[in-house]
């Protein structure tokens, strides 16, 4: 089940997300974790990055990569 964006969303407070999700995945917090493996069993297993991150905030609210996301935003 995909979360919908908020209405006043903007890209920057989605990076937060992603940021905050990365930290809490480097510190190997479980819902995190689960998080990054419902997406991507393999992602954030060894050294996870913020491109990771991102892609996983952008699958979570039902865009298939960042890239799109950030393109409803015009960017």
């Amino acid at each position: 089940m995909y979360r919908r964006l908020p209405f006043d969303a903007h890209l920057n407070s989605i990076k937060r997300e992603a940021r905050d999700l990365l930290h809490a995945v480097r510190r190997r917090d479980a819902a995190a974790f689960g998080r990054f493996q419902s997406y991507d069993p393999l992602a954030g297993l060894l050294a996870p990055r913020i491109d990771d991150a991102l892609y996983i905030v952008a699958r979570e609210y039902g865009y298939s990569s960042w890239q799109k996301l950030k393109e409803c935003f015009g960017s």
